[in-house]
């Protein structure tokens, strides 16, 4: 007879094999529907963990390249893989429960154990690691490069602007201001979703530029150490959507009125809502063109 696959739970604890044939270890933080929150352990070894291992309850502390003490936290989406063995359940903290992440990496897979593999690498094989990260850094400039940065079919911005304007950014809770905009979309066809998925994603290319980043507060663009949070700009030109034609318009043409210190990352997910609201499954659709930090290639000159 075949047995049922337990469901997972918060503080479920998954071993996955990394780049080096050792071990790592995952932990189930929060679930929100079909995405988890993952924390990376500090568990690394050769072996198996077991349950009485005090690493499986030390989350990864990041500090390669620009990390700086971060903690290896994000969320994913999908099922939990079947090559992830299960190991046990800690049970989560209130403390852990309090826990916010912005972060969002796509589909959930191994390589989301991955980091403690790479923080290891940076303590005591960095000069190699760095060489392959920069080699691979390359290899997708060179390819990003022949890629050309077109939308594919859009909505008019009269329709884009108008389902914007569904936004309720006065509630507290952006869960509840993206709510109606999430519900209007969902009573669409998909073709539209996507129409409205590739003018999203080319508002927020447009305001991808050097200038922009300066102008987002705390964590903009620092020209003495070429630095500025790929996460926290975009999530600032998501703000700058969410706030409507006007002040959009106005940004893109004076950056300094760009959000300061704000975020709306949830815009980002609209789409992926509505799709899962009106079909029940996930949602997979590349967009013409990038929305990511530093697409823009004209915008960083």
């Amino acid at each position: 007879m075949k047995t049922k696959t337990p469901a997972v739970q918060l503080g479920d604890l998954f071993s996955v094999v990394l780049p080096d044939g050792r071990y790592g270890a995952i932990r189930i933080l929060n679930l929100i529907d079909n995405s988890s929150l993952i924390a990376v352990t500090i568990y690394l070894d050769s072996n198996l963990p077991l349950m009485t291992d005090p690493r499986l309850q030390v989350t990864l502390l990041q500090n390669r390249f620009r990390y700086l003490n971060e903690s290896a936290m994000s969320w994913y989406d999908g099922k939990i893989p079947k090559d992830f063995l299960f190991i046990g359940n800690i049970p989560v903290s209130d403390e852990e429960k309090m826990l916010e992440c912005k972060k969002y990496s796509g589909k959930l897979s191994a390589s989301c154990a991955y980091p403690v593999y790479w923080e290891w690498r940076w303590l005591h094989d960095r000069e190699n690691y760095e060489n392959e990260v920069q080699a691979e850094r390359i290899k997708r400039e060179n390819e990003n490069k022949q890629r050309i940065q077109t939308p594919k079919q859009m909505l008019t911005d009269d329709e884009f602007w108008g389902y914007i304007s569904l936004l309720e950014l006065q509630q507290q809770g952006e869960e509840d201001a993206v709510a109606p905009l999430i519900a209007k979309l969902a009573k669409t066809s998909v073709g539209n979703m996507k129409k409205f998925n590739e003018t999203l994603a080319h508002k927020l290319y447009l305001l991808d530029t050097k200038e922009h980043a300066k102008h987002i507060g705390e964590f903009g663009y620092n020209e003495e150490n070429d630095y500025v949070s790929v996460d926290g700009f975009l999530y600032a030109r998501c703000a700058a959507v969410a706030k409507g034609e006007n002040f959009y318009e106005s940004a893109l043409s004076s950056p300094s009125k760009m959000p300061k210190d704000e975020d709306f990352e949830i815009l980002l997910y609209i789409v992926r809502d509505a799709y899962f609201k009106k079909t029940g499954k996930e949602y997979n659709y590349d967009t013409g063109c990038s929305f990511e930090t530093f697409e823009n290639r004209a915008g960083w000159r």
